[in-house]
């Protein structure tokens, strides 16, 4: 599982990464501090390395990163100042990762606040460098450091939500696709039942679509399939979403909807699509399913019980809807 989160997660991934470097980084200094008799040096960095394996362990168990990236960067940053306070230059170093893993770790204007304050009160205290000179070097180098740090975070950020927004959108229709459906069907699921409301799924086909295809074209039919699902969108709410689950065949997220909402939604839909939607080979119509998710199925269950109402709508002669209430 864990394994797994390390491709999928992100800041799972980033934040494992750094705990395990900086326990590799910071557990030879315990083990110097005791040996040199420095007991107080020894506990603070103790304490430190305690964090990060906390930290470590919690999110290896199946924790939530976000919080935990949050607790680590508090951590390090009054580490950081505590430990160039006590043993100088030195100790203000361990500033320059600090700062980097924090645009990686938590929101950008968190971080720049984290290490705003950090490179701040090291420069300020003035307790940590041996001259003035090597205070405003510090606080120059830092800074370059904390502004490239923001720039690099911004410009992955950016590119990750592009190549997120990629991966989850079918480049036809402009609809969600089955990566980004499977996703959403779970948050809606344990969103229903954390606050026990109705949420509705239908499964929509459009129907004899193979003869649009074999008679006019693959290119006639990707523009049936457009302007369908334009058509769809365009009878939504604000907070239902369009998958294209395969071919000819959508699925429309209702959240908040039962099988009282759902009926007339779909042949809302359905009607819309029989009145608005033509090709040369003649109207598109299209079959509908729904169902409402029952406390004891899972996503699996509940996305087949729709699909086989829609089954049912072909097999009562098409241009139907049928929910599994």
């Amino acid at each position: 599982m864990s394994r797994e989160r390390l491709r999928t997660d992100f800041q799972f991934a980033v934040l494992v990464l750094f705990c395990t470097v900086a326990l590799a980084g910071v557990t030879p200094f315990v083990i110097y501090r005791y040996v040199v008799g420095d007991v107080v040096l020894g506990v603070i960095d103790t304490a430190i390395v305690a964090a990060l394996a906390g930290t470590l362990l919690y999110v290896w168990r199946g924790g939530d990163a976000a919080p935990a990236s949050l607790f680590i960067v508090v951590t390090t940053t009054i580490g950081c100042l505590v430990v160039a306070r006590m043993v100088g230059m030195s100790g203000a170093l361990w500033s320059y990762p600090a700062i980097a893993a924090g645009f990686l770790l938590i929101r950008r204007t968190r971080a720049l606040l984290a290490a705003s304050l950090l490179i701040l009160l090291l420069a300020l205290d003035g307790g940590a460098f041996p001259s003035e000179l090597a205070r405003l070097m510090y606080f120059s180098s830092a800074s370059v450091t904390c502004l490239l740090a923001f720039v690099f975070a911004r410009h992955t950020a950016l590119q990750r939500a592009q190549l997120e927004a990629l991966a989850s959108r079918d480049p036809l229709t402009g609809a969600a696709n089955r990566r980004a459906m499977a996703r959403e069907l779970h948050i809606a699921a344990e969103t229903a039942r954390r606050h026990r409301a109705p949420v509705g799924l239908l499964v929509m086909d459009l129907d004899h679509f193979k003869r649009v295809n074999d008679a006019l074209g693959h290119e006639a039919g990707d523009s049936v399939l457009v302007d369908f699902a334009r058509l769809v969108q365009s009878h939504c709410r604000a907070g239902d979403r369009l998958f294209r689950y395969g071919g000819e065949e959508f699925v429309l997220l209702v959240p908040g909807s039962d099988a009282n909402d759902l009926r007339p939604l779909a042949d809302s839909l359905r009607r819309a699509v029989s009145a608005a939607l033509r090709s040369p080979c003649g109207p598109i119509t299209v079959s509908v399913g729904g169902a409402v998710l029952r406390a004891d199925e899972d996503n699996q269950q509940w996305l087949a019980r729709a699909d086989a109402a829609m089954y049912e709508a072909k097999h009562q002669g098409r241009d139907r809807v049928v929910v599994d209430g």
